[in-house]
């Protein structure tokens, strides 16, 4: 084997690298294709890259560019087609997928290339060495991809990240493929085996360099989200609180109304003047008993969201035993309740239509478990991932927090939250068991 031979890295051995290092994204992040469907969309992918880079190989330098634009462009689609990302995030992702393949195929074949020089091997021990090399290569980046998933549902990458992710792949693939270009140049290597060895080095520190600005990038929306949901429920708190001072001064001047109308009744003259006294106490008493759910903190927040949905002509009905809550934290039922009703009169307020503008409101005790339901009329078309919504605004870090609140709150206290939709109606069904621990 001569110079050039380790040099032309035969094409057919990056097609299997690319095609592997994008199965692995696929297999590792949210689907839209599953079964014999990304299975068949991957040996198509397969099938056009092994062709293309075949009839590529060994192609001249003014064609090389545009050809590897072609290549990266089969990787986007198919990461696109397969995941559900945005635009952003499969450029992110495809970034990624490109270094990986590149580093993948460029040590596969210096290992093959070091053992034919030392025992001259034959051939077939390539494909040998391939399987081996890119079973265990794949894997490791399987299981790294897997869990940079952990504690984020998706990675909502902004065009500032996906252009650092483009500039330091460029970067990479220009210094590894320095050497090819010029072999005289200041950085180049003049050797096969060196210029072998540092296209190697210089993509395995590129895939070190994508991984770690992942993590931070993962990092960085991890403690947005966290700050985001701890501003939240303290808004909802001091909403509450505010409720609650605006209740007490109104309670008392209802208190001081009923002593008024006694005094009145007491020297009305006329059978009208009673009716209408007697009116005036009725509604005193209906105020009285409304949302009166035998806990405070809901009775100020549904008082609060009940003010809004009279403004607004929208119809809350509430069925609630509120006792079976007082394990809860005051902060944590304010941010719940007050989060799932914000979302829920958002959706409503949308209906043109008053007779649909409606919201009902369940919380009941059903032996260790506290059942919390919301029904509200949606005809909009809602996506769902992993059995919650998802936001259908353009910038996806500002929003969606409300949800993300109440599925934290739920999950301190052991419980599970689902959402769905039939026949119009959105519904977040909520289980939290009595007995569970606070965490």
């Amino acid at each position: 084997m001569n110079a050039g031979e380790v040099l032309n890295t035969p094409g057919y051995y990056y097609a299997i690298a690319y095609a592997m290092s994008g199965l692995v994204i696929a297999g590792s992040n949210e689907k839209k294709l599953r079964g014999w469907k990304l299975g068949v969309v991957s040996c198509v992918q397969f099938a056009l890259l092994l062709l293309f880079m075949t009839w590529t190989h060994g192609v001249g330098e003014a064609l090389f560019l545009p050809a590897m634009v072609v290549i990266i462009g089969l990787m986007y689609g198919y990461i696109y087609i397969c995941n559900c990302f945005t635009v952003r995030e499969a450029g992110f992702f495809c970034v990624k997928a490109f270094i990986n393949g590149e580093f993948a195929a460029s040590l596969c074949w210096q290992f093959f290339y070091y053992i034919h020089e030392l025992t001259e091997c034959r051939f077939v021990w390539q494909w040998v060495i391939m399987a081996v090399v890119y079973l265990v290569l794949f894997g490791l980046l399987f299981l790294i991809e897997r869990y940079l998933k952990k504690d984020i549902e998706e990675l909502n990458v902004t065009q500032r990240e996906l252009l650092v992710v483009v500039i330091i792949a460029a970067a990479v693939f220009g210094m590894s493929n320095l050497s090819y270009l010029d072999q005289n140049g200041l950085f180049s290597g003049r050797f096969a085996m060196d210029i072998f060895i540092i296209r190697t080095l210089v993509d395995l520190s590129g895939m070190a360099v994508l991984y770690a600005y992942h993590i931070q990038v993962k990092e960085i929306q991890l403690r947005l989200e966290k700050d985001a949901l701890r501003n939240i429920m303290e808004m909802q708190y001091k909403n509450y609180q505010l409720s609650r001072e605006s209740i007490d001064v109104v309670n008392q001047k209802y208190h001081d109304l009923k002593h008024q109308i006694n005094l009145l009744r007491s020297q009305a003259d006329t059978g009208k003047t009673k009716e209408y006294l007697d009116k005036m106490e009725h509604e005193i008493k209906v105020y009285e008993t409304q949302n009166k759910t035998g806990n405070q903190i809901l009775d100020a927040v549904l008082t609060n969201k009940s003010m809004v949905c009279q403004k607004r002509e929208i119809e809350l009905k509430v069925i609630m035993e509120g006792q079976s809550l007082l394990f809860m934290d005051d902060m944590d039922i304010s941010a719940l309740f007050g989060n799932m009703l914000d979302n829920a009169i958002e959706s409503v307020s949308r209906q043109k239509e008053k007779e649909k503008r409606l919201i009902w409101l369940y919380v009941s005790k059903e032996k260790q478990f506290v059942r919390i339901r919301t029904e509200n009329y949606c005809d909009e078309k809602i996506q769902f991932r992993n059995g919650m919504p998802v936001t259908n605004k353009k910038d996806k870090r500002l929003h969606g927090y409300g949800m993300k609140s109440i599925c934290a709150i739920v999950e301190k206290y052991g419980g599970s939250t689902v959402a769905g939709q039939r026949d119009n109606w959105f519904e977040l069904k909520i289980l939290i068991p009595v007995s569970g621990k606070k965490a």
